[in-house]
């Protein structure tokens, strides 16, 4: 049973990178007509995700999954298009926050429903129980994974 449980641990970890990847691949051929890099695109649809309220360009660095410098050169892009803003944080003229413009909401608004329809048609014929069960499975996995990453080095 151990060596079963093992095997399926080792498949699940073992399918995380390649999913996340061919999924970025299909919403990046999707999006192609948009002339936006992938980087930007997820920038863009993220900042329109948090409103009036904004991100913090730390935040959005992390959450695109690039370095800081690319980060600068990505809304110097957006901004260039007119789709993104950075302004100072009123208590910290060090950090930026990120604000979508019209035109960046419009734009996103537009990517957000193409990728809500290839979502649609890859989970189709997916029973919304399963889909579920390992939605909770990889945000259980991804709680545990921050905890392990949140102890001192001796308490592992």
């Amino acid at each position: 049973m151990k060596k079963l449980a093992a095997q399926s641990h080792f498949a699940f970890t073992n399918s995380l990178q390649p999913v996340r990847r061919i999924w970025l691949q299909a919403v990046s051929q999707i999006l192609a007509d948009s002339g936006l890099s992938t980087s930007l695109a997820s920038a863009l649809i993220l900042t329109a995700r948090c409103g009036e309220d904004g991100i913090r360009q730390s935040v959005l660095t992390e959450d695109v999954g690039v370095n800081p410098g690319a980060m600068v050169r990505i809304l110097d892009q957006a901004e260039q298009a007119s789709l993104l803003i950075r302004r100072d944080m009123p208590n910290n003229r060090k950090s930026k926050m990120i604000f979508v413009l019209p035109a960046g909401k419009v734009l996103a608004s537009k990517m957000e429903t193409t990728i809500a329809g290839l979502r649609a048609e890859m989970l189709a014929d997916i029973p919304p129980e399963e889909i579920d069960a390992a939605t909770r499975l990889l945000r259980l996995f991804e709680t545990r994974a921050n905890h392990f990453l949140q102890k001192k080095p001796a308490q592992r």
